[in-house]
Order: structure tokens, then sequence, then C-alpha cells
């Protein structure tokens, strides 16, 4: 009786993905989309679900059968989610640009790849499984840097938009204009309340696993004019360019992109910021050290990584600087999110790997026993993949689904995980390699053996993706500090305290808990206009180096924003939409029905919204989905590339199984959430995500999402929606 209701649904899936729609004409497959234009942009206003469903704060949990039925049966779900999805399928076909993979030199994959495991630098990934590659993609399989550090940022928009981008005028309108009358906060910050601060904290540190420039150009600077509306800069603001290609790296084949620009740290989510982008830095990560940061020279014993497990934070070297992969842009809620996997990494190798030591893991070879150090680094090979991975799904099916918080995108991250499973209880691996586009998708998820798909195009992350995450209002300008014993407010810190070399007395202050407690309890504000951090507008940003530099400068946040976008050939708001096939906005009345901002956005950009910037664009317009936090220009980028970045990494394909990451690494990975890595290190914070029940005996979680407000915030917020819902 089971297995056929599981059967029933599959039936039910395949159908709901197959059958042909007459408001949607494309289907879930690779097949092109055969609407004209002025049909398809109709279809787009017309399927959004802004009428499908009541905006849902606790979202869709999983393996909800009658749940998920019932959503996918309701007529306007079904058109949002063809829309959506087939959108997304063409983004995959027709938004995927080479910029060029530097040539295979002095690589060893053989030595590299003796053990499969994420290597330092993200090279060789394919060099032991190109039996797995699909046909289309096999003339990839001999590039070993595809994804590797100081590999060329890819592009999602062709080179003859870019081009013109890149001829744009790169100070006009005002940079600083911009920031004053249309980023900036000024003090009135519009809070996220469904949301936490650790929210914040968790996107920026997956943005230093997935990208950076690097330093900034030593030699050559831009110098943004003064305006009128910014006092704070009466004499300009230079800005450093940014970093460009060394001469050798200019020389490889860009395929017609005039600008083009490197990533400093691998392309692959594989928690480089935890763990480092090269061999030197892992090191530095898997060394001991004294009580005062000084290394004793040795590599911590089997495989861990460096924490102070007592306190509960980092270790801090006799630079000043955390022990850990990346602490660029440093401040207390990377501290907070670092500790945490840096502890976690340590606790999945004591419960998990140490007792398959010598059963499954660390055997003899060629009959002889491996020695302690090789079983070290076996150790912390598997700890790093099964971190690594729990950190992407939780990314997946936790902190987008907070953000963007409407039924059926609950069900499609869920789903982009874990596919059919999800709700059927069967995963249906045999049809994954008999069927193509997003069929393929929907039955195994993006995860899984048979799931590896290039689309032809060398995996990269993009400039597009770069620019799409630019959440600076994210920052709040103060987190509410509550005591993690009484829960009590006991005061407010700025955001401004907690940066570069503040972080480390600020954080030390009142301790990893209580900071823990404050974020998981604070609102973070709003993406949308006026909104940008207080401070941000007016503020010395330095690198952490530990000690006095020169490329400390004074800065506007919002203007440097505005300006890296002009800088790296992004093209304006509505171009960018025009290439991803989204409808064009025809006039700033279109774009938000705010009076005062279109008032100054005509100002600004002299009434002509194709000149609007990305950015501004993004932050104003009033084509959202329910329940999102940011708009659906930014949206179709993420549907995009947090799919590609899934499906085109081996090591959440054909190597995410028991033989790599062991049967115990892989059901961590399925069963844990955010809300467990907290409690299994913070075990006093129980009663902020349980609550007691009435009748039986045991606890019942009230928190799902530790990216939600933790109780008792939790309940405050939860009735405001209920009582907005019911006007």
């Amino acid at each position: 009786m089971h297995l056929s209701r599981n059967l029933v649904l599959a039936l039910i899936l395949i159908s709901a993905s197959c059958t042909s729609n007459k408001d949607v004409k494309r289907e879930l497959s690779s097949e092109k989309d055969t609407r004209t234009k002025a049909e398809a942009d109709k279809d787009y206003w017309e399927h959004r679900g802004k009428d499908w469903s009541k905006f849902n704060y606790d979202g869709y949990s999983g393996k909800k059968v009658g749940k998920f039925v019932g959503a996918i049966a309701s007529g306007e779900n079904r058109k949002f989610s063809f829309e959506l999805s087939g959108r997304r399928q063409q983004l995959l076909e027709e938004n995927l640009f080479d910029t060029g993979v530097s040539p295979n030199e002095n690589i060893d994959c053989e030595k590299i790849m003796k053990r499969v495991h994420r290597s330092a630098y993200g090279e060789c990934y394919f060099s032991k499984n190109p039996e797995h590659i699909t046909d289309r993609d096999k003339n990839l399989a001999n590039q070993l840097r595809m994804g590797a550090v100081h590999e060329r940022f890819g592009r999602n928009i062709n080179q003859d938009t870019i081009a013109e981008a890149s001829k744009n005028d790169l100070m006009n309108p005002s940079p600083l204009e911009i920031s004053q009358r249309l980023l900036a906060r000024n003090g009135k910050q519009v809070d996220a309340p469904v949301i936490n601060v650790l929210a914040t904290a968790w996107l920026q540190a997956m943005n230093h696993d997935w990208f950076t420039h690097g330093k900034n150009s030593k030699t050559k600077s831009y110098n943004i004019d003064a305006h009128k509306s910014h006092g704070d800069f009466k004499d300009g603001m230079k800005i450093p360019a940014t970093q460009t290609e060394s001469e050798k790296e200019k020389a490889l084949d860009n395929h017609g992109y005039d600008k083009t620009f490197r990533n400093r740290v691998t392309h692959w989510w594989d928690a480089s910021q935890i763990y480092g982008s090269d061999p030197e830095t892992i090191r530095k990560v898997r060394s001991e050290y004294n009580s005062k940061g000084v290394p004793t020279g040795r590599i911590l014993n089997d495989g861990k990584i460096a924490v102070d497990a007592k306190n509960r934070r980092l270790v801090y070297g006799k630079d000043g600087l955390p022990i850990t992969g990346f602490h660029d842009n440093w401040w207390v809620g990377l501290e907070l999110i670092h500790t945490l996997f840096h502890l976690e990494h340590n606790s999945i190798v004591d419960k998990l790997l140490k007792p398959l030591v010598g059963k499954k893991i660390c055997l003899p070879e060629n009959g002889k026993a491996i020695s302690k150090s090789v079983c070290g680094d076996i150790l912390f090979e598997k700890a790093r993949m099964i971190t690594s991975a729990l950190m992407a799904k939780i990314h997946t099916s936790e902190w987008t689904p907070a953000l963007l918080d409407n039924e059926m995108l609950q069900i499609g991250m869920r789903s982009n995980w874990y596919g059919m499973r999800e709700v059927t209880g069967i995963s249906l691996p045999s049809l994954r390699a008999k069927v193509d586009g997003g069929i393929k998708h929907l039955i195994s998820g993006l995860v899984g053996k048979k799931t590896l798909d290039l689309y032809n195009i060398p995996f990269t992350l993009t400039e597009e993706f770069v620019a799409v995450y630019r959440m600076h209002p994210l920052v709040p300008d103060f987190v509410t500090v509550r005591n993690q014993k009484t829960n009590k407010v006991t005061e407010k810190v700025s955001t401004h305290e907690m940066i570069f070399r503040k972080a480390k007395d600020t954080f030390g202050k009142h301790g990893s808990a209580t900071w823990l407690n404050s974020f998981g309890t604070s609102f973070p504000g709003a993406m949308t206009l006026h909104n940008y951090p207080s401070w941000m507008k007016n503020f010395v940003a330095e690198r952490n180096t530990g000690k006095a530099h020169g490329d400390s400068i004074k800065m506007d946040m919002g203007a440097v924003d505005i300006f890296r976008d002009r800088e790296r050939g992004v093209p304006k708001y509505n171009d960018f939409r025009r290439a991803l096939n989204l409808p064009a906005i025809g006039s700033f009345e279109q774009l938000t029905p705010n009076k005062e901002d279109v008032k100054i956005l005509k100002e600004i950009y002299q009434d002509d919204i194709e000149s609007m910037d990305l950015l501004v664009g993004t932050l104003a317009e009033a084509d959202r989905y329910p329940g999102f936090a940011f708009g659906n220009t930014p949206f179709y980028i993420f549907a995009l590339m947090a799919s590609r970045r899934l499906m085109a990494d081996p090591f959440f394909s054909d190597y995410y199984t028991d033989e790599y990451y062991t049967s115990a690494g892989i059901k961590h990975v399925q069963k844990q959430n955010m809300a467990d890595v907290i409690l299994r290190h913070f075990p006093e914070f129980k009663d902020r995500f349980y609550g007691k029940r009435k009748v039986f005996p045991g606890d019942k979680m009230v928190v799902k999402n530790a990216f939600r407000p933790w109780l008792p915030v939790y309940n405050d917020v939860k009735k405001a929606i209920k009582d907005m819902d019911s006007l």
C-alpha cells in the first residue's frame, strides 16, 4: 500500500512536469522556448504567483505529502512553477558563457587525486571521473583548472552587451549622489523582521567561500568627484581599481570579453572560507597553537582544525588575526559562523569518522598499515567534504527559503537538494540518465549520482552573480544584545564597533554564546532603497593584515558598489533584464509605487530608466514574488547559478556517495540542519528552538529554521504576521 501511494505520487510529479499548459507553452526539458517575446512577457507578468497563496511564515518543512500534492494541484501554483522552472531551464541553456580556462601546466592529478578529495587549489575535479560526464560535456573533461583558484569569473551575459556596458561613463550619474539620495539609511532602518542577523552573517560567510576579486590595484585608481548632496566627501573619493590580470593571465583567450577578472578563491562550494584555497593556508588552519597564538610547528592529530573549544571561539595568531581560511572584511558575525563550523568539523572527526578507522577508512595499503599522519590527512579530507556539503545543504534548503519564503519556493529549494524522494520516499535513479532538462532535475534533485551536468560550459562563478549579491542593506545599524543565560536585553551595539580590528575585542566583551543569542534574535535590514547602514556612507575600510598598512581607504560603501558594477562591465538594470529574457521595465512608475523614490530616480537619471544602475533597480523594484526578501531580477540569476554550482560539482554528484563521504557522513549531511549544528555546540539554547508540550512528555520544535528570529522573538513576529494576514 505504501509503495502504491509512492508510485502514484511519482506519476503525479512526472505528469505535472510533462503536461503542456495553454498558458505556459515551454516544457520542462531542453527544448527551446517556442513562445514569441510578447507571449513570454505576458506569461511572466501573469504567472508571478502574486495571487496564488498567502504568505506562509513557516513554509514547507518536508515530507508532508498531502500538503505537497495540494500545493502542486493548485492551478495557480502550477502556472507559477511552469513559468519559473521553464525560465531556469532557458537560463541554463542560454546564459552561461565561457571566458577561458587556464592550460594544464605542471598539474599532477595522479598525485593530487591519489585520494579523491577537495583539493587545495580546487583543480583536478574531473581527472578521475570523465566517464560520468555527459556526452555533451566530454570535451571539458581535460580542463583540469576548471573552477580552481585564480581562474576567471565567467559571465551570464554575452560579450556584446558587456562591451556596450563597458563604454558607459563610469562616473555619471554620480556614485556619491546615488549613495546619499537613494542608498543611505541615515539612521532610519527598515527591518526585515522575518529573518535574523545570523542570516546576514551567513550570507557574508558564504560569499567569502565563493568569490573575491582579491586586493585592489596598487598602481591604478579612480577619482569620484564630490557632489553637493554628499557633505562627507567634499574633495571627492579616491577608489583603487579592481586588481587586474597579470600579463600571463591576460594572454589566455577571453572569448571576446574585453573585461575579465580573476577569482582569488576557488569557485567551488568547498568551504574554502574555513579551510583556505592554498596548501599554506590549509596547513595553518590544521596547525596546533599555544595559548598565545604561536604555532607549535605540529599538525593537529586526527585531521582536526584549530579552534578554542573551551571558549567556543577561533584561535587568534600572534598577528591578531583569526586562524581560519579567509578573514578579510572580518566582523563579529563572521566569527560566529566560522566558529560554529570549525567546531563542527572537529565534531565530525570525533563522532563520525574516528569510529570507522581501521574498519572503513585508514585501511592498510599494499598490505602495510598507513602512518598516523596519512590517516590524519584522510580524516581531514573527509571531514572537509562532509562539512562543506552540510553548509551547501543548509544554504539551499534553509537560508534561501528563509529569505524567499513562499510555498512553492520552499518546495523547490528542498527538491533541489532531495529531489522526488523529498515527498515520495523514492528517488527513481534509473530515470536520471534517461530524461533531460527540468524533468531530470525534478526526479533526482541536483545532488546525487548521475546529476552532473555542465551544459557544455566550463564551471565558474560569474561577475553577474557577484553583482546581485551586493546585499549590504541586510547589515543592521545595531545588534540587540541578549544575555545567553537570562535572555534579557542588556544593550545595543553598533555594527560599526564589530568590524575589522575591533571585532576581536567586541566579541570578547560578551563571549560567543551571548553574541550568538543576540544575532539569533535581532533583525537585519530589508533589501530596499534608503537602507544601507548609516555608518557605511563614511568609514575607513581596511585589509585585515593585523598591522599598519597603505591600502586603507575612506569610503562610502554604496558609492563603491555602484562604481564596481560599472567598472566590471555589469549592464544597466533594463539591459540586464533583457539579457535574462525578462521583460524590461517601461518607466520609473512601473518600477516602484513609491512616488518620492520615483521623483528622486527621475532627477538622478534624468528621466531615463535605461540609464539606471542594476543595484538601484533591484532595490527599488516592485517586481517581487510574494514573501521574497529581494526582487525578481537578482532572483533569476540565483535560480540559475545556485542550481549550476550544485549540478556542475562532482562532489555533489558522482562523488556524493558512501565510498567517499562514508555512509555516516552522507546521513549527517542529509539529516542535520543549522539548528542541529547550533545546539550541538551551544546546547544551552535548546529553549530558543523548542517548547514543552502540554500533554505528552518531550519537546516539540517551534523554530524550525535557525535563520528565523529565535524564541521568544519568534512568537512576536509570527503573531504580527497572523494579525496582518487577518486584516
